[in-house]
């Protein structure tokens, strides 16, 4: 059966398309170098499959924030591991609760939720009670939910179902609130974080359709999915401090500053050849 008509988070990796060859030869990379590194006695602070999914899940989330141009993810994959070797590997579970925030938010997907996405919906937000953290993730998908299914009544019934999850989980579990102070690294990153945001807010106009062709991307919702992935990085901090920017660094972080990165590459191309354009009309 085609996954398609199961699910409307899912998204196929086809390798036909070089944005996805790219992450496979990525992941593997990463996780070969941890490997590698591993067995040569020097500890990354990883282990493959840990490094592997990060940078899977950075490309991923930086597609969502960026559709149109996959050289936003092609930045966040080096990014990703980066940030994993300084700040160590993030929580592949708050990142996966972002991704479906922000794909659902962006709406790149375009068909509504089916039976089987409410169900991971709840599932993941209870899975993400065990930790203060997850709350960023839960927060949202929460956002994406609302979005996608336009405010309706289903849609607050699905948002409420997962907090309430969430919750229930987190009373059961004895979730217990620390704040570690940050370091100057995780202050750097966060620093990044939110210049990465203001660069890439508001989002330029997508050409791009959904993946069901079912119409054009709007850009107040890849606008809004933005937003999101940078205040999920900041709103770790308040809650748990250095840990929160650590959990999302290689993942949301790697991806707005991929997004970032490749928005100003367009604008400083865009105003040279504006400048040579004015050249070549002086001297005529």
């Amino acid at each position: 059966m085609n996954p398609e008509q199961l699910t409307s988070l899912s998204r196929v990796v086809d390798p036909r398309y070089s944005s996805n060859r790219l992450v496979i030869v990525g992941a593997a990379a990463a996780a070969l170098i941890v490997s590698v590194s591993s067995l040569a006695g020097f500890d990354l602070g990883s282990g493959p499959l840990l490094a592997a999914v990060g940078v899977f899940l950075a490309w991923a989330i930086a597609r969502e924030l960026d559709p149109d141009r996959p050289a936003s993810a092609a930045i966040a994959i080096p990014l990703s591991f980066v940030l994993l070797l300084v700040l160590g590997p993030a929580s592949l579970l708050v990142s996966t609760g972002i991704l479906l925030g922000t794909r659902l938010a962006a709406g790149t997907v375009g068909t509504p939720l089916r039976p089987l996405d409410i169900g991971g919906i709840i599932v993941v937000a209870g899975l993400l009670g065990t930790d203060l953290i997850g709350a960023v993730g839960v927060a949202a998908m929460v956002v994406g939910v609302l979005i996608s299914e336009r405010r309706r009544a289903r849609g607050f019934g699905i948002a409420i179902a997962a907090t309430t999850t969430f919750t229930v989980v987190g009373i059961v579990s004895d979730v217990q609130r620390t704040w570690a102070a940050p370091g100057t690294t995780a202050w750097i990153v966060l620093a990044a974080t939110v210049i990465s945001v203001l660069v890439v807010i508001p989002a330029p106009s997508p050409t791009s359709s959904t993946d069901r062709l079912t119409g054009t991307l709007l850009r107040w919702r890849v606008t809004v999915a933005r937003a999101v992935a940078g205040l999920a990085v900041v709103a770790g901090f308040v809650l748990v401090g250095g840990t929160g920017i650590a959990a999302l660094a290689a993942t949301a972080t790697a991806a707005l500053t991929g997004t970032a990165i490749r928005q100003l590459g367009n604008g400083l191309n865009r105003a040279n050849d504006r400048q040579s354009d004015s050249r070549r009309t002086v001297r005529q």
